[in-house]
């Protein structure tokens, strides 16, 4: 048995990049990476079949399933994922699912684990999850800067050296999809206009209220913020700052869990800090 964590990520602002690499295809993108994410147990079995438990349930993740069967096409393995946050919220979950399984699986072949982060890229832009999250996830830094798109040494992501930061989720509504996001070529075009400048206007002046003023000008610009993700932003920047986690009916603020909570009493209340920690193996035995 082998188990990892891989922590989560929020993206504030990003716009997509696409080539003809699957390598450098990905997104330019500022965002935060997570003290919680996901918990991988990794089991081989008797057959070649990979069973994947998610959450207490059983899942057809053709995420995870892929990230592992880059790495190991013939073997079979009982997968089982644990979530600290919601899936199709915002908070990188397929990306931290597929690097967590993946680490398993380097491990258990005995490969390097940079093919861990190059699969979980693979199958999370073919698989239509994040189009960053693994590289930013892959950054040793509190807030990933991601200046050039796709998987590193492809992509480029950066530390601009900014303090850890207590953080807290409200979780308004249903999911969003990446994927159908992105399809749309009218909003694509917009995300690329306004997200560029975004990703440029912060590189060159990085901080705390500059991360929360350009992640509301994006989300409001781009018309990605629903009606509750406006007002639920509305009611904590009269206290706080808050922000939409892209993508996802989810905002994140600086605000701690109990201010949140009485601010907006019908979501989903988690706290956690920004960190700078990386994808591990936990348990190998």
């Amino acid at each position: 048995m082998i188990s990892a964590f891989c922590p989560g990520h929020i993206t504030c602002f990003f716009h997509p990049v696409k080539t003809d690499s699957i390598f450098t295809t990905g997104s330019r993108g500022v965002g935060i990476k997570l003290s919680k994410g996901t918990n991988v147990i990794f089991e081989e079995r008797l057959d070649n079949k990979i069973v994947i438990t998610m959450n207490g349930k059983h899942s057809d993740c053709k995420i995870v399933e892929l990230a592992i069967r880059n790495i190991i096409s013939d073997e079979g393995f009982d997968v089982t994922v644990d979530n600290d946050f919601p899936i199709g919220q915002g908070f990188g979950m397929s990306a931290s699912s597929a690097i967590a399984a993946a680490l398993c699986a380097c491990e258990y072949s005995g490969k390097d684990k940079k093919e861990a982060y190059k699969s979980a890229h693979i199958a999370d832009i073919k698989g239509g999850g994040g189009l960053g999250d693994v590289s930013g996830i892959m950054c040793n830094s509190h807030f990933p800067v991601r200046k050039r798109a796709g998987i590193p040494p492809y992509g480029e992501v950066v530390d601009l050296n900014l303090k850890e930061m207590s953080i807290s989720i409200a979780v308004l509504d249903n999911p969003l999809h990446t994927k159908d996001i992105i399809a749309d070529f009218q909003l694509s075009e917009k995300l690329v206009d306004i997200g560029s400048r975004c990703v440029d206007s912060f590189i060159k002046n990085p901080s705390k209220d500059s991360l929360f003023h350009l992640s509301n000008k994006f989300s409001n610009s781009t018309g990605l913020e629903t009606t509750k993700v406006n007002s639920a932003i509305r009611k904590v920047s009269k206290t706080g700052n808050a922000g939409m986690c892209m993508l996802g009916h989810s905002i994140f603020t600086d605000l701690d869990g109990d201010e949140l909570s009485t601010l907006i009493d019908d979501a989903l209340i988690i706290q956690c800090i920004s960190a700078n920690s990386m994808p591990k193996i936990t348990h190998k035995g």
